[in-house]
């Protein structure tokens, strides 16, 4: 199906800044064109004629439940929620956004299908919604009152470990580096080798193809350096891991029960680095910030002090035994035996 071009606003966001996606939020028509997506949306569930679907938890999939009566489970991160919750300083916002710019392109859609229009936020907010988080990590407004955190959820690419796997039980403190796709891996280690490279630890990397071989020569003797690596065998041996905030590494390390310290790039990357500093297991440092001292000295405050791993670990033995994709599965499943079941001759 027809997608938003989410590369395309990232790349701008990163070329400009806030004030370009401002912009580019009000040219939706450029890579978002929500009445096509819609319409895509709508042709897919003709043809296949579900019993439910599981999708994002957006106005466009929440309105084409609506218009074709297939009901959707909604997939929503826990921390975004109070920031789309009345009270919250982007509530009326986003209202006023969708006004004048979605609401036109899905009234659209209504006025060709013939279909009286509804609230797109109400129907949101009536779906099913499964969060991919840990009870207990974020506060969910009763507002929300079909809202279900069912765990962690999050999966690993299918590599083999880097042939220095090995000397990671040598004795040496190991901390893990992943930026995941954020795009400034290349900028952060050449920044920051000559503080880190400093310090008693051995740094493991996984760059997902985003560091130029010649930053990867420049590497300190203490860097090992690999494209890709299952991270959750990494962290087994690591006594903390730099981060870029983002949700799925976050739970893998606390899997592992290793502390860590965020730098965060954007809000969602920031969300989830304040749940780190909020419960005790990581500090978060501003991605402008992360130039050598500052985060060598972040780094050791996390090492040093034990109550980082502690909270780490507290947390860790609670996502080992969450199975979110189960709970989550089951939830989709019996929606989708009652749908049947009603529309059954």
């Amino acid at each position: 199906m027809k997608e938003p071009d989410h590369p395309y606003a990232w790349d701008r966001f990163q070329k400009y800044g806030w004030m370009m996606t401002g912009w580019d939020l009000f040219r939706l028509g450029k890579w978002a064109p929500l009445d096509e997506i819609l319409e895509d949306q709508l042709r897919v569930i003709d043809e296949q004629d579900p019993d439910i679907m599981v999708c994002d938890a957006s106005s466009t999939t929440s309105t084409a439940s609506y218009i074709s009566d297939v009901p959707a489970v909604g997939v929503l991160n826990a921390y975004a929620v109070p920031l789309i919750s009345p009270g919250s300083v982007f509530y009326p916002i986003i209202h006023l956004w969708d006004w004048l710019v979605m609401a036109r392109m899905r009234r659209r859609v209504y006025k060709r299908l013939g279909v009286k229009e509804a609230n797109a936020f109400d129907l949101v907010r009536k779906m099913p919604l499964l969060s991919p988080d840990l009870e207990g990590l974020y506060e969910v407004p009763d507002w929300w009152t079909n809202f279900e955190m069912v765990g962690p959820i999050y999966s690993e690419t299918d590599v083999p470990l880097p042939e220095w796997f090995d000397e990671l039980d040598d004795g040496t403190p190991n901390v893990y580096i992943t930026m995941g796709s954020t795009g400034w891996l290349d900028q952060f280690l050449r920044q920051n080798y000559a503080a880190l490279g400093a310090l008693p630890y051995r740094f493991v990397v996984t760059t997902a193809g985003q560091v130029s071989r010649e930053t990867e020569l420049l590497a300190p003797d203490n860097f090992r350096i690999t494209r890709y690596a299952p991270g959750s065998k990494l962290l087994e041996h690591c006594q903390a891991m730099i981060f870029h905030g983002g949700n799925g590494s976050m739970y893998q390390a606390l899997a592992a029960g290793v502390p860590m310290l965020a730098l965060p790039s954007h809000l969602e990357q920031e969300l989830c680095a304040d749940m780190a500093v909020r419960h005790g297991f990581g500090l978060k440092l501003k991605a402008s910030k992360g130039n050598g001292e500052n985060t060598a000295r972040c780094l050791q405050t996390i090492i040093d002090n034990p109550s980082f791993a502690e909270a780490a670990e507290r947390f860790g033995g609670r996502v080992r035994h969450a199975d979110g994709a189960k709970r989550a599965a089951d939830i989709i499943e019996e929606k989708a035996r009652k749908q049947r079941a009603q529309t059954a001759p």
